[in-house]
């Protein structure tokens, strides 16, 4: 019913449609106008098999007079196509020019995620519009593609334009996207029922874990990430304060890591001292005992004499000494006796923090540098250019900051590009920004004295519309093609991810090399200047589009052909952007798309095959960024190109991509390109070295792996690692499109990045029990689940007791999670039949809290007797140490809690399956004596 009513709104063609009124004003408008969007069902099929989801936007009058019929028009970002089957891909445009939706409102797509509504003003008089008068509503309905399950799907400041001035509607401007109806069915936040389990929000009851967390005086001598050898010296410790003095033994190379050291410190002083000088922080560059590791050190802590030693095997390693002790100074001055000899696992510690899509400026990026270096995090490469924005003044091409750097209603994009994202059309917020080249040098000397190398990435492939709108105004400004990045002959007929049309790079135009080299020289000039060396570039390489490439004029020449022209452009263009690197002496990197003969119809090509790296320049060396896990295929590129001689850092998507939620939340943020959601054990659970068991569990079949138990597959099926010293890290990926301030940002990073930098330091004895099936007959070893788990427990006692506390130090507020609780069931010496309520935290050192009387909120204990209560259901939320900051608030009923099958039955959405059953663990009676009475 609801496709055939759509079918029949929609397939009105737009024939006429006239412009608008300047007089119309809008600022009362946006004030009077109320928006509300409602996802009403997810799961629509359409006629040609594609997935939809029905929405329904309604236009309110809240304001004491009409809204006009005409004059005016709202103009909004959606990420997903609205009313797929009417848009015609040839011309990137709805059949006829725009489509006539219910409400009389016709609809037009601009650019990108930008849409258009429009009150009908043709000549059709069965679509004529009247005024909206106050308390009256327009509903304007329509299918679109893929899903809405969040309320962060929807973009915020929907802006209306009366021709000459635009302003945002009022309840369209909060980052929390309040306009959008909370998401309370499973119609509203499944993707597809029954299947996607994954996709149902946590309760109390899902989130309770009972860990066993380690006690706060062991926290106080442990370090996160874990070193590789400790060892206590008894129970005596020795107090650091300003009394004590920092020596670098004349070692001028540490000059900055000393004074590092004191500004953390305060009051200390930098001397040259004796070896045997009490109250002293010694520094040493020399040869660490049982580390040959770059980056390793050993730090003792002796008394009587009191004393710090800190030897590095470089600067890099003394420095990692340095964040060791300070992570023992964290609960005040006095610190343990002891020894530790310790060393990276990886030399690659990483995190991407994309600033295009969305722009940060330095004091968030400087916070972030702080954070990182906390946790021995060592590379920080910033994503400054894609479709949405270029964020570096490169002053021989001032457009790609001015133009490139802003985003505003402008249709002609001659003084910025078209508002992207829910970004202001004015040209503020978080759309627009760049970093200066004093701006950017600054962060480099942050990032230089925190041990942390700054990547650059740009990209230079299908993700890359602010450079190309940008060169365009240059173009027009000089009157030159000299810095063309697309071929204007070439007729746009592909559609990227994203909506846009015009945002490839012409990978066979002499402009484009040019464009790269000009660039890559100005920013390594700006690192020259700064003296810390440019070592390396990101290029992206990710969602070329095949028909942007092919139907050009510059690259339909007989150097191109061959049984695939696309891949032979793809292999020319690579060496032709590496051999400008290394003529520049910087190293490149970019993701594995950039780099593999796929996909492809030439026959020596395939999904594991990477272009020979001998065809790249010797002096040079390329780190590839594999990211993709959606098979037990693709699973394998990092095995497939580190044994053919790349460079490579692990990105796996469905663990390290820390846009996504932290757990399967519809009202809060986070992305779910890759899976629905990432939580904290899930980065802990990933196996940099074991990663043919790190397949991603099938979210449509009830969480069930693929392939096979644990997410291992059969060793038959899994390549042999000829080169592991090839698998230089691991890292995080940020992306912004849907962070929309700060508070969102580090929420989703933290601790997120805490738990990645444990992995990427250390090496878990548990790691090696998931294996590969080696006898198809056999079962899947099983791996050291109770091993892991008590790992984990220690991880998150030191999160919580210490590092939590850490982070909102330097005012960056990781997630609080909201708490866990299940109601069980005793009985007491008596035979009694008692309930008592279980509560536990994500983190120790949070608290749970529960709602009383007048909306007051207390802290509950972890167990707590209610079995005289009369409510039938309380409301939680976790507050911090310092109870200034806290979660969600969550509702659990104290009633029986039914599975997933039973609540789908219960809504009327399947059948009754025989055999539903009670939720593992609640129907156990445990017969106790010992009844926990603390009252609520």
């Amino acid at each position: 019913m609801i496709l055939r009513s759509l079918v029949r709104i929609s397939a009105v063609i737009l024939i006429l449609f006239r412009g608008n009124d300047c007089s119309v004003d809008i600022d009362k408008i946006a004030k009077d106008l109320k928006v509300t969007y409602d996802v009403v069902r997810n799961g629509v099929l359409t006629p040609y098999a594609t997935v939809t989801y029905f929405a329904n936007v309604t236009l309110e009058n809240i304001g004491t007079e009409p809204i006009p019929a005409a004059g005016w028009s709202i103009y909004f970002c959606h990420h997903t196509l609205i009313q797929p089957v009417y848009y015609n891909a040839t011309i990137n445009q709805y059949i006829g020019g725009g489509l006539i939706l219910s409400g009389n409102i016709t609809l037009t797509h601009v650019k990108g995620c930008m849409f258009k509504f429009d009150p009908y003003n043709g000549d059709n008089k069965a679509f004529q519009n009247l005024p909206l008068q106050p308390g009256n509503l327009r509903n304007i309905s329509f299918l679109a593609s893929n899903w809405a399950i969040t309320r962060y799907d929807i973009y915020p400041n929907w802006y209306l334009s009366n021709g000459t001035h635009q302003r945002i509607i009022e309840n369209t401007k909060s980052p929390d996207v309040s306009f959008v109806s909370p998401h309370k069915t499973f119609v509203e936040f499944m993707r597809g029922i029954p299947n996607d389990v994954m996709g149902i929000p946590p309760s109390p009851f899902d989130r309770y874990r009972g860990y066993n967390f380690t006690d706060l005086e062991t926290i106080k001598t442990s370090i996160l990430p874990t070193p590789l050898k400790k060892t206590l010296h008894g129970n005596k410790s020795v107090t650091i304060d300003k009394n004590w003095r920092i020596d670098r033994d004349r070692f001028r190379e540490l000059s900055g890591v000393a004074k590092y050291l004191q500004k953390s410190i305060k009051g200390t002083k930098v001397r040259n001292l004796k070896s045997t000088s009490n109250k002293v922080i010694q520094l040493k560059i020399g040869n660490a005992s049982e580390t040959d590791n770059p980056e390793g050190y050993t730090l003792n802590i002796t008394a009587s004499p009191d004393r710090v030693e800190i030897v590095g095997n470089s600067v890099a390693g003394v420095f990692n000494g340095i964040q060791s002790l300070f992570s023992l100074l964290a609960f005040g001055g006095t610190v343990p006796t002891l020894s530790i000899t310790d060393e990276p696992r990886f030399q690659h510690r990483g995190l991407l923090l994309d600033v295009a899509r969305n722009f940060f400026p330095k004091s968030t990026i400087i916070k972030i540098l702080e954070v990182m270096a906390l946790f021995k995090l060592n590379k920080l490469q910033l994503n400054l250019a894609d479709d949405e924005g270029w964020r570096l003044d490169i002053e021989t091409l001032p457009e790609l900051a001015k133009v490139g750097g802003k985003r505003c209603h402008d249709p002609e994009e001659r003084t910025c590009l078209f508002s992207q994202l829910g970004s202001h059309p004015n040209g503020s917020g978080l759309g627009s920004g760049y970093y200066t080249k004093k701006d950017y040098q600054e962060i480099l000397k942050a990032a230089e004295d925190r041990n942390i190398e700054i990547i650059p990435s740009i990209n230079l492939a299908g993700r890359a519309r602010a450079a190309v709108i940008a060169m365009n105004e240059y173009s027009r400004r000089t009157n030159t093609t000299d810095y063309n990045l697309h071929d204007r002959n070439t007729e746009h007929v592909y559609l990227t991810d994203t909506l846009f049309d015009d945002s490839a790079i012409n990978p066979c135009m002499p402009s484009t090399f040019k464009f790269f080299d000009t660039v890559l020289k100005q920013i390594k000039g700006y690192h020259g200047e700064a003296k810390v060396p440019l070592e390396r570039i990101n290029i992206g390489g990710d969602d070329s589009p095949a028909a942007a490439w092919l139907n050009s004029s510059f690259c339909k020449t007989d150097g191109y052909m061959g049984p695939d022209p696309f891949m032979r452009i793809k292999v020319n263009y690579t060496t032709k952007i590496a051999q400008i690197a290394a003529d520049n002496g910087v190293n490149l990197s970019g993701f594995e798309e950039f780099f593999m003969a796929w996909p492809t119809t030439d026959p020596r090509g395939g999904p594991l095959v990477p272009f020979d790296v001998t065809r790249y320049p010797k002096n040079l060396e390329i780190f590839v960024q594999t990211r993709n896990s959606q098979n037990d295929v693709f699973i394998q590129r990092a095995t497939a190109l580190s044994n053919n001689g790349y460079k490579v850092i692990l990105s796996q998507s469905d663990f390290l991509s820390f846009d996504h939620a932290p757990e399967a939340d519809p009202e809060s943020p986070g992305d779910y390109w890759a899976i629905r959601f990432i939580d904290p054990l899930r980065v802990f659970s990933y196996l940099p070295e074991h990663r043919c068991c790190n397949l991603v569990p099938d979210e449509f079949t009830f969480g069930k792996m693929p392939f096979a138990p644990y997410g291992c597959i059969d060793d038959s099926n899994c390549l042999e690692s000829k080169h592991p010293q090839n698998v230089t890290g691991i890292q995080a990926q940020m992306w912004t499109a849907r962070v929309r301030n700060e508070d969102q940002l580090f929420g989703l990073l933290f601790p997120r990045l805490i738990v990645l930098a444990e992995r990427a330091w250390h090496r878990a004895p548990w790691e090696a029990s998931y294996q590969v099936r080696t006898n198809v007959n056999d079962d899947f070893p099983v791996p050291d689940f109770a091993a892991r788990d008590a790992d984990w427990a220690r991880v998150a006692s030191m999160i919580g007791r210490r590092e939590l506390k850490r982070l909102e130090a330097y005012n960056v507020n990781p997630r609080i999670p909201p708490p866990g609780a299940r109601n069980m069931t005793y009985k007491d010496a008596n035979n009694t039949i008692k309930h008592v309520l279980h509560t536990d935290v994500a983190f120790p050192d949070l608290e749970p809290q529960v709602q009383g009387g007048k909306d007051q909120w207390a802290d509950i204990k972890p167990a707590t007797d209610i079995t005289n209560l009369k409510m039938s259901a309380l409301a939680y939320r976790t507050r911090n140490a310092a109870n200034n900051r806290y979660s969600k608030v969550d509702t659990y009923v104290l009633e029986r809690p039914r599975n997933v099958l039973e609540k789908l039955v219960e809504a009327g959405l399947i059948a009754p399956p025989p055999g539903i059953g009670i939720p593992p663990g609640f129907e156990t009676t445990v017969p106790s004596t010992d009844v926990p009475t603390t009252a609520v």
